[in-house]
């Protein structure tokens, strides 16, 4: 789908705007009283400054792109495969040999358009005009050209008035200088670097310009091999391949290596036993904790041309009982956890020429030894909950003179899909509060801590984030979601933003337990609670999924492009549709199982009841069959193979419980046939509850 990205050269301008520019950007959009305004326009993220102008710039016919060099094949390749989904000609291609940043659709082609921007603009500023004869955006740098072009392509995507486009101006700039999102990748999930490229392609689309990974141990660490997997690591080949990629589409990727806390499956293992604080915290006093860490840097940092490399050094539980403990005595834990920090610091400093980043949790816990952190490391400010404000979390950092990214994330952690809802929050909200008090960066996370996920079902917030980061959360959520659809996937209509808000509400039903994928593999066919709460919950849930299903089916039916992100959007739901489906199903087989051991006088109607029960429990057994062949089909399309069996040895033992099930029914059956009685209902755990 995204064959059209190679290599593409990042601005190497470092800036930052500050919270309060941040605040004072000029967010121009009118009121959608009527499908003519420019509000009414389906783009992601919003340009700040958009006005609609008279006419329309028409599409058919025979077009010349004019694109100056460096860049012209990239964003030629992209223009012209956009109009060519539509059902267009392809332009014709003119690479312009300039020191302008500019491109011009138009049928005749023309001189250099004169270019204005505004008085502070940076490289990623853009300003984009569509007029009746010609089409043209030019940027201070090449990243905000390639920018303009994803907006010019998502109004050709999103925004046609039949085989034309509508006439607009639009001024655009970033408010956050670096706008990050990551894809934990040492949880099981070890993506494919087509995957990685997807990301990267489709985080580039959204305007997006740093991709991370997160690290503990699955790395192909030549010096350490008995680290990471083999059929589940991130290869150096892989990791240069995808830093190659990202430059072309003015992305960044940042390095990242747990270096403190989150140890345990390095420290498992025999050889790094003397390196143990607790089974998962680094040794702190201990050397050859330092010449480990330099030996893991060794083999990424050089890949890795990004001048910022985050450490993490968070969640060090049990720092200070240990090895550690001694010191701790002498100079307090968060003393011990300075100490560590600045042994990381001068090692990456001095030998990498890598300036440190590192989650804050730890050290806004000990406030007292923050101001003995060095000054030049980037502090990862993260939470995730959906509060009304995170400042408690920013303003120490940018009290004390730190530089700081915001981290919220997309909050889906152990979920059968996002909390759409709780992520919306959290994003907008982190953000926000973030541009308030001058963020350099946002970076949205997301987890996979029970290794049972898929990559694609993240893409609603990731959106969101790099809506908000351009935007400063300006926006509101309930317009992106009618934008965001007609964006990702072509649809004309707003399906997708439809079913997500449906989805958003599954994970505070009644009886859900939040839609964690615990609750999924929870034996509920059995009934074991109220008859009549367990059918109002599994009633509940149907009536929100199954006009999610509707959406997601209509708009992957209308999708022009990436339509098969929304198979795993799919599965999610259909997983939650299952769990009310097989709850009213655990409660029609007990009540024909009941009614069976009532009528065993007339055994043919006896048995006859106890095979529609039967029947009804190896529908069930083959629907959560067929979801974990759809499961696999799904993450061997995105990941390597290694912990796939986590999730399969669950739908494994689900099956099983449905085949014992069915034993126990048609021996049950059997027995009837031959003269024998019923096993009482309560034997079979089929009893029918009250």
């Amino acid at each position: 789908m995204h064959d059209y990205f190679e290599d593409r050269k990042t601005p190497g301008v470092a800036w930052r705007l500050c919270g309060a520019l941040a605040l004072m950007l000029i967010v121009d959009l009118p009121n959608p009283a009527s499908a003519d305004q420019a509000s009414a326009l389906r783009l992601v993220p919003m340009p700040k400054k958009i006005s609609l102008d008279k006419g329309t710039f028409a599409l058919g016919g025979k077009l010349i792109l004019e694109v100056s060099a460096p860049g012209s094949d990239l964003l030629a390749r992209m223009i012209g495969q956009e109009l060519t989904r539509a059902g267009f000609k392809a332009p014709q291609v003119r690479a312009i040999e300039t020191k302008s940043h500019y491109l011009r659709l138009s049928a005749k082609g023309g001189p250099p358009p004169k270019l204005s921007f505004r008085k502070d603009a940076t490289e990623e500023d853009y300003h984009l005009t569509i007029a009746p004869g010609e089409v043209v955006c030019g940027a201070p740098g090449g990243a905000g050209l390639f920018y303009g072009a994803q907006t010019l392509i998502q109004l050709i995507r999103a925004n046609r008035r039949g085989k034309a486009l509508p006439c607009v101006t639009i001024r655009d700039w970033p408010s956050l200088r670096w706008r990050c999102f990551q894809d934990d990748m040492t949880r099981g999930p070890s993506s494919r670097l087509k995957t990685l490229k997807l990301q990267v392609a489709l985080g580039a689309e959204l305007k997006m310009n740093l991709f991370t990974y997160y690290m503990e141990y699955q790395y192909a660490w030549k010096k350490h091999p008995v680290i990471g997997p083999k059929d589940g690591s991130l290869t150096p080949e892989s990791l240069k391949a995808i830093v190659k990629y990202a430059k072309e589409l003015h992305t960044d990727i940042l390095g990242n290596q747990q270096s403190f806390g989150h140890f345990e499956d390095i420290l498992k293992h025999k050889q790094y036993a003397n390196l143990r604080e607790t089974g998962s915290v680094l040794c702190p006093v201990t050397e050859g904790s330092y010449k480990l860490l330099d030996d893991l840097y060794s083999e990424v940092c050089p890949l890795l041309p990004f001048s910022f490399f985050n450490v993490c050094c968070d969640e060090t539980y049990g720092l200070g009982k240990g090895p550690s403990k001694e010191l701790a005595k002498k100079i307090g834990v968060g003393g011990v956890y300075v100490q560590h920090i600045r042994r990381v610091h001068d090692l990456l400093k001095t030998k990498y020429n890598k300036r440190m980043m590192m989650w804050g949790d730890i050290i806004l816990k000990h406030p007292k030894d923050l101001k003995d952190i060095p000054k030049d490391t980037i502090m990862l400010t993260w939470g995730y909950a959906p509060r009304a404000s995170f400042e408690n979390q920013i303003v120490p950092f940018a009290k004390s003179g730190y530089e700081f990214f915001v981290c919220p994330g997309v909050s889906n952690w152990s979920r059968i899909l996002p909390d759409f809802g709780v992520a919306t929050t959290n994003i907008h909200n982190f953000v926000r509060d973030g541009a308030k008090h001058g963020a350099i960066g946002m970076l949205n996370t997301a987890w996979e801590d029970d290794g049972e996920a898929l990559n694609a079902p993240k893409w609603h917030g990731y959106a969101w984030g790099a809506e908000c980061a351009w935007n400063a959360s300006t926006t509101t959520a309930a317009d992106f979601n009618r934008r965001v659809g007609a964006v990702l996937f072509g649809e004309p209509g707003d399906h997708f933003g439809k079913a997500i808000e449906l989805l958003a509400k599954t994970h505070r039903l009644p009886g859900m337990q939040g839609m964690n994928n615990r609750r999924f593999w929870k034996d509920d066919f059995t009934p074991q609670a109220s008859g009549r709460a367990a059918k109002a919950q599994a009633e509940g849930l149907l009536a929100v999924v199954g006009p999610a299903i509707e959406h997601l089916e209509a708009c992957k039916k209308q999708a022009t492009v990436n339509a098969e992100l929304l198979d795993y959007f799919l599965s999610g739901a259909r997983r939650m549709e299952l769990i009310g489906r097989r709850m009213l199903d655990g409660l029609e087989v007990a009540r024909l199982y009941t009614e069976a051991s009532k009528t065993q006088g007339e055994p043919k109607k006896a048995a006859a009841l106890v095979a529609k029960a039967e029947a009804m429990v190896r529908k069930n057994r083959d629907a959560h069959e067929a979801l974990g062949k759809e499961f696999s089909r799904l993450w061997l399309a995105e990941s390597k193979p290694y912990a796939l069996d986590w999730t399969m040895r669950r739908y494994k033992a689900a099956v099983k419980r449905f085949d014992d099930l069915a034993g126990r029914l048609a021996d049950a059956r059997k027995a009837l046939q031959a003269g024998k009685p019923l096993p009482a209902p309560a034997k079979l755990k089929l009893a029918l509850p009250k």
